[in-house]
């Protein structure tokens, strides 16, 4: 199945960012000032394509752009959906009128098949904790500096790309944070990830000044760390996760910012994206295998604990405990 450039391709918004408020174009006498699609004063570099693009983008069985799921164009300006995969999905992105993709993973994009097909990729990655101020920049400055729409996706397309894709459009297409929330909803955001429903809910578009700090040519790829500064980060998460224990699997008034369930599914998504470095497939099958035992255990520990089940969840926790010191013992203290 086809779909026309004309039917599905996003067209130049017909309105722009002015430091977060949007504002007419103005067009006259064959002028054309699109502020939110590209700075006549700083722009990125954009590959020239290489590969023919089609008139017509292909469809899944679904209705979705081949090779991308959960697709979703929101404007003009902003589309969102999961990780593309394969050089068809960055054929169909470019016959849909896309000039930019930001992704939010942490995985390596495929900048080599985006390129072929003349789109900018820019590499902002966040956890599934929240969309920091800085990445929030970034975000809107990919958008700001892009000559045409942007697609924002993640891995699966579900939670951190549609927080990423809400945060562009409160600053591009004008939408309340009230609203943004409730498209983040609709987009499949788990209600669990509470640090991205509170960063959306409180993103303000940035100021020209912050903007004017960010490089108009942001990286098509952000290193996450090495091994070593993942497992710092969920060294962090894993002592609170202890102290809730001690708390007997509750919020306490000592702790009133430690949601349980929330604190250990930010644990093991740390664990999920640890698995998917270039520096974890390098180590081999045994390594990867703890680190799936540790999620699977997490996921386990996370469930006891919404299930009010505490003999559960202190069993499952050891278990956590046990392949993550197993890990430990052969490849870090060694």
């Amino acid at each position: 199945m086809n779909v026309s450039r004309e039917e599905q391709s996003p067209r130049p918004s017909r309105r722009a960012l002015v430091v977060g408020v949007t504002v007419p174009l103005l067009a006259g006498a064959g002028l054309l000032v699109m502020l939110g699609c590209g700075s006549a004063r700083e722009s990125a570099v954009r590959p020239v394509a290489t590969a023919p693009i089609p008139a017509e983008a292909s469809l899944d069985a679904e209705g979705h752009p081949e090779g991308i799921h959960r697709y979703r164009k929101w404007s003009d300006k902003i589309g969102q959906g999961g990780q593309p995969e394969g050089e068809v999905a960055f054929r169909n992105l470019a016959a849909l009128g896309y000039t930019t993709i930001v992704s939010v993973d942490g995985a390596r994009p495929d900048v080599e098949n985006a390129s072929k097909y003349g789109l900018r990729y820019v590499h902002v990655p966040v956890g599934y904790d929240g969309v920091p101020k800085d990445a929030q920049e970034r975000i809107v400055k990919a958008c700001e500096t892009s000559e045409g729409p942007v697609f924002v996706h993640c891995h699966h397309g579900r939670h951190r790309g549609p927080a990423a894709a809400m945060i562009a459009r409160i600053a591009f297409d004008g939408i309340s944070n009230a609203q943004a929330v409730a498209d983040l909803e609709e987009s499949g955001c788990a209600a669990d990830y509470k640090g991205l429903y509170r960063d959306v809910l409180a993103a303000v578009p940035p100021t020209k000044a912050a903007l004017a700090q960010v490089p108009a040519n942001l990286p098509s790829y952000v290193s996450p760390g090495d091994i070593a500064a993942q497992m710092a980060s969920v060294d962090v998460t894993w002592d609170r996760v202890g102290k809730v224990k001690d708390a007997g699997w509750v919020t306490t008034a000592s702790m009133p910012d430690v949601d349980p369930p929330h604190e250990v599914r930010i644990l093991w998504e740390k664990l999920r994206e640890m698995g998917r470095l270039d520096e974890t497939r390098a180590k081999g099958g045994e390594f990867s295998a703890l680190l799936t035992k540790s999620e699977e255990a997490g996921r386990a520990l996370e469930d006891s604990i919404r299930k009010g089940d505490k003999e559960a969840a202190t069993k499952a926790w050891g278990a956590v405990k046990q392949s993550c010191t197993a890990c430990h013992d052969r490849w870090r203290n060694n």
